[in-house]
């Protein structure tokens, strides 16, 4: 049996091509499918399978071993989003042993009873690898239907990847946008939502993660659109996070889905997830930059206990920034020391005053009104803001220093 394993695997290549090319001649659903799909996906996957089912006739095993159903698992887990249904993908399996079978027996000396012999236990290998790859197959796929058959904008993991990674405009991702009657914009706003994950999460806790972020993932699509007036927001679960892909073809659309974030957040704080936004994409090719930028800011809402509300990324570019200068950080956060030991020691409000002009717009009747208070102590205090500091917060070029050191300590954490 190893040595017929051994002649077919010299020809595994080639024999995976031919049986990809079955799919296609008597599959529907294959037929249909770019050269991309069949080439990346279709061929790899069924040479895969071939390199398994030949071990196992070389090792003279009966069944497929836990590792390999697991495997399969994985690589057929996205069929159900990629417009392939499962009676396409179990007729695929039937070719499969079939195919496979015939070309071990034509490996075989019609003259050598023993190689006759082995032809015939590993058609039983073979067999018994397709009837139980099927059977894993069958429920991943259904597991997967269940996951997204309330909504089918709850999407595809294969287009959301796909345009993650800035191929928004291959044939694969405009099939696959298309099979969902999904219009894919080049403006977008990322949205990700994720929950720390600790070596000390509990088994159980752990078995409800993907339930958990399934939810996460009906409420950020509920959200978005609520406010959506152009496209099909994508929205999947991806590497443990739920991310969001908001069509926002113009500004206001970006601002709508920055609010549909940040309305999400609450409920998703329930869950233990933090939100994070990217800034406006205006095409395509920003979009992977954009999610990274999402990412960040919601590991930085992580880390610093933001609760209620998505943050964004331009707050976590102030903090990158001085997080990458220790000397700058150190000396933008010690700008507002004098002022609070003032505020101590004289009951003041030096600091709340500073914060409320720079939340004015630098207006002194807007801090005034928002205060209570009149001009005149507005004017009062920001110059005693600026004898204490050595910065002039009606000068721009301090007023910058002085906003940045009210950002950085609103986003130290406690």
């Amino acid at each position: 049996m190893a040595t017929l394993a051994e002649r077919l695997s010299a020809h595994a290549d080639e024999q995976a091509r031919a049986i990809a090319g079955r799919y296609q001649a008597e599959i529907v659903d294959y037929a249909a499918s770019d050269t991309e799909f069949i080439e990346n996906d279709v061929v790899r996957v069924t040479r895969r399978g071939l390199g398994q089912v030949l071990d196992n006739i070389a090792a003279n095993a009966a069944s497929p071993t836990p590792e390999q159903l697991k495997e399969f698992r994985e690589l057929l887990g996205r069929r159900p989003h990629q417009g392939v249904a499962l009676p396409a993908i179990q007729h695929a399996f039937r070719i499969f042993g079939e195919e496979v079978f015939e070309a071990l027996a034509a490996c075989a000396s019609p003259d050598d009873p023993e190689e006759l012999q082995a032809v015939i236990r590993g058609g039983a290998i073979i067999m018994r690898f397709a009837h139980e790859v099927i059977s894993v197959v069958t429920q991943t796929y259904l597991d997967e239907l269940e996951d997204v058959s309330g909504d089918r904008e709850i999407v595809t993991r294969s287009l959301l990847d796909a345009v993650l990674a800035g191929r928004a405009e291959s044939a694969s991702s405009v099939r696959d946008a298309r099979i969902l009657g999904i219009e894919l914009l080049a403006q977008n706003v990322v949205i990700v939502a994720r929950a720390p994950m600790g070596d000390d999460d509990a088994d159980d806790a752990e078995e409800q993660r993907p339930r958990t972020l399934r939810r996460a993932a009906k409420i950020l699509h509920d959200n978005v659109l609520e406010y959506l007036e152009a496209g099909h927001a994508i929205v999947g679960v991806r590497e443990g996070e739920v991310v969001c892909l908001c069509p926002a073809p113009t500004p206001e659309d970006a601002e709508r889905a920055a609010q549909a974030a940040d309305d999400a957040a609450s409920e998703l704080d329930a869950l233990g997830m933090s939100v994070g936004v990217g800034h406006w994409c205006k095409q395509a090719a920003e979009v992977p930059a954009g999610y990274a930028e999402a990412r960040e800011a919601a590991v930085f809402a992580m880390r610093t206990g933001a609760r209620d509300h998505a943050v964004f990324y331009d707050d976590v570019l102030v903090d990158h920034l001085l997080r990458a200068n220790e000397n700058a950080g150190r000396v933008i956060a010690a700008a507002l020391g004098p002022l609070r030991e003032y505020d101590e020691q004289r009951n003041a409000a030096l600091v709340d005053t500073l914060r409320a002009f720079v939340e004015a717009n630098f207006s002194i009747t807007g801090a005034a009104r928002a205060m209570h208070v009149h001009n005149n102590t507005i004017l009062y205090r920001l110059d005693r803001i600026r004898k204490l500091t050595g910065r002039d917060p009606r000068a721009s070029r301090d007023v910058v220093f002085l906003a940045l050191s009210l950002r950085l300590d609103e986003q130290s954490p406690g």
